[in-house]
């Protein structure tokens, strides 16, 4: 099983992080793969570092910032091309914790999908989350659910597993915080078997940009939409072939 780790502009947490997730790390978990997508602030340095002091950690830098879903895509290529039977993806940002990734591999490993979740009554909860980001979530979440007859409460949280054989990331296209709704459209097209595992809630910054106008509620909101029938109608076009 390979772990991904995208990484930008995350240098005041690597060490912390990187820390943590090999205190925490369940035996069948065999390798960490880090993307440093373009950082500028030291994080390219810091995971060299920590590749040449632990040997199960690699890395692979991008020249300049491709976008959250380009690192999901190259995580999942990855995977597939070395064997690995599953992928847990989780977020350097300090906002998943890395004790709970024992939790996913305990999980029936027929499931295709494993989504973490911040928002089951079993989720522990550290800060507030950002007023717009909830309100989001829960509007693409519904309209998934409403849609697709998922019962989802979660659709935008990083922390999940993969079973890789159901999953061909050559079809993804999506390079940005959009991704996921590419990724859900793939699900429910292909049919993809899905557990929500809940997760904490932590936010203790509210720092992140989504980058030029997307920090606009409306237009991120709109972005999420039109990225999902996007995907929506090529998905729906590939079940034809």
């Amino acid at each position: 099983m390979l772990l991904a780790v995208p990484v930008y502009n995350e240098a005041g947490s690597l060490r912390d992080v990187f820390s943590e997730i090999l205190e925490h790390l369940p035996a069948g978990v065999d390798s960490i793969l880090a993307i440093d997508d373009g950082s500028s602030d030291g994080s390219a340095e810091i995971l060299d570092e920590l590749s040449r002091q632990h040997s199960g950690i690699f890395v692979r830098h991008h020249g300049q910032n491709h976008g959250y879903g380009c690192a999901m895509i190259e995580s999942m290529k990855i995977a597939r091309k070395h064997g690995y039977s599953h992928l847990i993806t989780m977020d350097c940002d300090q906002q998943h914790r890395p004790e709970d990734l024992a939790r996913f591999i305990e999980v029936d490993p027929t499931i295709d999908v494993v989504s973490g979740s911040r928002y089951l009554p079993d989720s522990r909860r550290q800060g507030n989350a950002p007023e717009d980001r909830v309100e989001i979530n829960a509007r693409i979440t519904a309209r998934l659910n409403r849609e697709y007859g998922w019962t989802l409460s979660d659709s935008f949280c990083g922390f999940k597993r993969y079973r890789m054989e159901r999953i061909d990331a050559s079809l993804f296209e999506e390079t940005g915080y959009a991704f996921p709704m590419e990724f859900w459209a793939y699900c429910r097209r292909l049919g993809l078997t899905i557990q929500e595992l809940a997760v904490s809630r932590i936010y203790t910054t509210d720092s992140r940009s989504f980058g030029e106008d997307l920090d606009r509620r409306r237009k991120r909101y709109r972005y999420y939409l039109q990225t999902l029938r996007r995907a929506e109608s090529k998905f729906l076009q590939l079940n034809r072939t």
